[in-house]
């Protein structure tokens, strides 16, 4: 390949890679048993994204449908697949909890919607407050109340029927009574009112009449004493957190795959899975990201001999560095704030056909590093690579794939897997 093509292919991998890693929320798109496409060639990977801060508040500029702190270890040793992971949280209860926040918006829009309604109907067809009764109570049923409970469902008007329309519990609570009352009713015509079957059908009756009756004195006092404590905001969606458990540096997560896509094994828990593989996890991540900067400080170092490039860009408060290396891998280091803390540090190799995420590097993506560990080891390559600083001369690189390397030193560790 002549210099010049050379050169356009170098600035073409730049250009996409600031693409790829300006879609930060799609950094959050970690790898799993459904979205790894190649099993075929065994590798390391690892994926870290941490956008939780200090208080454990998730941060604004995220995709609010994956996990905001979270760690994966990804290895395939002859074909077969095992993924650790730091800080996982179970699919599950995600989906519990965003259906109690749905849950909440809808009632709160529901009675939002009802209270608009509720006075556009003439103040003959609306219930008075009584006096006699608490602040936020409304004066309902008159002639049931003075005379017990009454032998027929609620009687509807338009005040009746807007409350239905509008509130889900009173419209179920309203449909089971009047369900009850025609059983009771048909019972007491078969075996008369003295049967001990159709009293039982009264008295469940009555039971859900009340229930009713309830519900429809919760709507009208809420109604006539509306204010930002009687129904309140749950939030917006960006507010809420799903995603409670941070990574710490211990998985808390296993899973292995024999065959691709299926799975065979999994163990869920710190305690279980931190104690087993913790310190492959360690070990393994320590490796990776130690072999690829010396892989990086080594063409860097013969940068004119193996055509490594370098561009440095402005990035929010601080800079972008961005390597292409001979081989065509990507290196990006980013120090977001400007404080010469190297936050963020991405490999990728675009020729690789392996990778679980379009816009995810494949080797390496750590986005927004809190773990001390881990930035001692990066926290100073974004300054010294823009300024041609190499604190490490690498003079020779293996020729075997550093991955595959990794996989040799971590063959006591994979025994057990």
């Amino acid at each position: 390949m002549s210099g010049s093509k050379r050169t356009t292919l170098v600035v073409f991998i730049l250009l996409i890679s600031g693409i790829i890693l300006s879609a930060a929320p799609d950094l959050q798109n970690s790898p799993d048993v459904t979205n790894i496409n190649d099993f075929r060639t065994d590798r390391v990977a690892f994926h870290y994204i941490q956008l939780v801060d200090k208080e454990g508040k998730a941060l604004p500029e995220r995709n609010l449908n994956r996990d905001t702190s979270e760690s994966t270890l990804l290895i395939i040793d002859r074909g077969q697949l095992t993924l650790l992971k730091d800080g996982f949280d179970d699919p599950s209860q995600v989906k519990e909890k965003e259906k109690d926040y749905l849950n909440k918006i809808y009632k709160f829009t529901r009675l939002k919607d009802l209270e608009q309604e509720y006075y556009k109907l003439p103040e003959s067809e609306r219930t008075k407050p009584s006096s006699k009764t608490e602040p936020n109570q409304a004066e309902t049923s008159k002639t049931n109340t003075a005379s017990g409970t009454s032998s027929e469902p609620e009687e509807k008007n338009k005040e009746f029927d807007l409350l239905l329309k509008y509130d889900d519990e009173l419209l179920k609570s309203y449909a089971a009574e009047k369900a009850a009352y025609a059983e009771y009713f048909r019972t007491e015509r078969i075996y008369g009112k003295d049967s001990p079957k159709t009293s039982s059908l009264k008295t469940k009756f009555e039971e859900l009449k009340s229930k009713t009756q309830e519900r429809k004195k919760f709507l009208l006092g809420f109604l006539h004493n509306t204010s930002v404590d009687s129904n309140p905001y749950p939030g917006d969606r960006k507010e809420q957190i799903f995603y409670t458990n941070h990574s710490n540096g211990l998985p808390d997560f296993y899973l292995h795959s024999t065959t691709p896509r299926e799975v065979d094994g999994l163990m869920r828990g710190e305690e279980e899975v931190g104690k087993k593989y913790g310190q492959l996890f360690k070990t393994a991540v320590d490796r990776l990201i130690d072999s690829q900067i010396d892989k990086l400080y080594y063409y860097i170092w013969n940068r004119d001999m193996t055509n490594t490039r370098i561009k440095v860009d402005r990035f929010l408060k601080g800079k972008k560095v961005t390597v292409v290396t001979g081989d065509s891998t990507v290196y990006t280091m980013i120090d977001k704030e400007g404080d010469g803390i190297t936050e963020s540090f991405f490999v990728d190799s675009p020729g690789l056909k392996f990778s679980w995420g379009k816009e995810v590097p494949n080797i390496i993506s750590i986005s927004n590093c809190t773990d001390q560990t881990i930035l001692t080891k990066i926290k100073a390559l974004g300054d010294d690579v823009s300024s041609g600083r190499i604190p490490k001369k690498v003079d020779k690189l293996d020729l075997a794939i550093p991955e595959e390397q990794i996989l040799l030193e971590l063959k006591p560790l994979l025994k057990n897997l």
